[in-house]
């Protein structure tokens, strides 16, 4: 059996952040790993200016109902699940990840945690390790699983390096530019016949 490891935002969904800053004119909110590779340093950063403009929970839960998928993304996935598993691995907090589970079918999701308040003020995170996504997939392997991996930034690198093989997808020229070595496509068409072109049972 095969798993195919899938990062969300920016593979499958557009970028929870960037609606969050568009919904509450804070501009400072549209960073994500894209522009801050080291992701506690990121949500750090986040926090600091949620606190400040008092967003709150709430904000970024109405930000993600409004999110569909990227075109040809639920597509995709119920393709590949014809013979992979797919899992989910984020950097995304279950929290506010629920409606989009929902539009992609409910796959497996890994990702991370929040402490909120009564008053749903995001007061602190909790990542389930510093390099999460490379710890899951090692996991798997450990189990006898072969894994295959795709992403946008550079957070998914650290699946690159463990997986059988590894992706891009719908990521920026800046970081597909520094890590020539890595395949990008930017259809989900390609991706998927790359990913059965490497797989020891479908290709």
């Amino acid at each position: 059996m095969e798993i195919i490891c899938l990062d969300m935002e920016g593979t499958l969904t557009p970028e929870i952040w960037e609606q969050v800053a568009s919904n509450t004119g804070i501009e400072s909110l549209n960073k994500t790993t894209r522009d801050i590779p080291n992701y506690a340093e990121l949500m750090d950063y986040r926090l600091d200016i949620m606190n400040k403009h008092k967003v709150t929970l709430v904000d970024i839960q109405n930000a993600v109902d409004q999110l569909e998928l990227l075109p040809g993304a639920l597509n995709f996935l119920q393709s590949m699940r014809k013979d992979f598993q797919i899992v989910i691995l984020s950097d995304t907090f279950h929290e506010f990840a629920s409606p989009l589970m929902k539009k992609l079918g409910y796959p497996l999701l890994l990702c991370h945690s929040l402490t909120v308040d009564e008053d749903q003020n995001i007061l602190d995170y909790h990542l389930r390790h510093k390099e999460a996504k490379k710890q899951a997939i090692q996991g798997f392997q450990e189990m006898g699983y072969r894994c295959f991996a795709a992403g946008d930034s550079y957070n998914d690198i650290q699946m690159f390096e463990v997986a059988e093989k590894g992706f891009f997808i719908n990521a920026p020229s800046k970081i597909t530019d520094s890590y020539p070595d890595i395949t990008f496509y930017n259809n989900y068409n390609d991706l998927e016949k790359a990913f059965r072109h490497h797989s020891i049972y479908t290709s």
